[in-house]
């Protein structure tokens, strides 16, 4: 497998995550001295810098938990893909739509999501169990929100990306949503948009997710696009098994 990745995209949003917390903690500790001394006449200003440091923690939380955590969810992704032979292509950031995966027949636009324990689709909506140690975490971890709607503007975010740089040439994309923790339970059969683990995503990819309508030459050009020379990794040689040919 060709893997492309913008390693300068992902360091420069990693060290925007640690300033942004970093000053997050900051505002919110002035917050804190002013509500201390300045008494009743400074509570507007207390308040507001208590406001504005906790909107800098959540920004420094987002890009942390996607750029700067130990097995970022792009690494999750291509370990998980390890084996597939030079027909299949990984592009992670490279595009607007952050991970974009080309196969032999289609293109996928995956929505990865790191969540812990039991997550399960059912009357329409995604529900994420969270155990008593999980709760004391909260602060510390994103909420699973609703990954079919991100995973359908991830796709959009690419089809309309593609269609600006390759008019008049069609691109199929399908979004998929990724589920890269390995404690995750998923269960969700009626997603409207097929969701996997990533353990079981080449298996996927093997079977439902092996047929696809796009076409050698559109196929050719989506390539092109998105790999810019200098964000190109040398794929590694697989250690357990050999390189799929299917």
């Amino acid at each position: 497998m060709q893997v492309y990745c913008n390693e300068k995209y992902i360091k420069s949003r990693a060290k925007l995550g640690r300033y942004a917390s970093f000053a997050g903690m900051g505002v919110l500790l002035v917050g804190l001295i002013i509500t201390w001394t300045a008494g009743p006449e400074g509570l507007s200003l207390s308040f507001l810098a208590l406001i504005g440091g906790f909107v800098l923690s959540q920004v420094g939380l987002y890009y942390a938990n996607r750029f700067g955590r130990p097995e970022r969810p792009d690494q999750v992704l291509a370990k998980s893909l390890k084996g597939f032979d030079d027909r299949y292509n990984l592009f992670q950031y490279t595009s607007p739509a952050g991970n974009v995966l080309v196969t032999p027949s289609a293109c996928f636009a995956f929505t990865i999501k790191m969540q812990r324990g039991p997550i399960r689709y059912q009357n329409g909506k995604w529900k994420h169990s969270r155990g008593f140690r999980s709760i004391l975490l909260w602060l510390g971890s994103d909420s699973l929100g609703n990954p079919s709607k991100e995973a359908e503007i991830d796709a959009d975010t690419l089809r309309r990306y593609v269609a600006k740089k390759l008019p008049g040439v069609e691109i199929p994309v399908q979004p998929v949503i990724l589920f890269g923790n390995p404690t995750a339970e998923v269960d969700a059969p009626g997603s409207p948009v097929s969701a996997v683990h990533y353990k079981k995503l080449k298996d996927w990819l093997r079977g439902p997710g092996k047929s696809g309508t796009l076409s050698a030459e559109a196929r050719d050009q989506l390539i092109e696009l998105l790999s810019p020379p200098e964000a190109i990794i040398q794929p590694e040689q697989p250690d357990e098994e050999q390189s799929d040919q299917a």
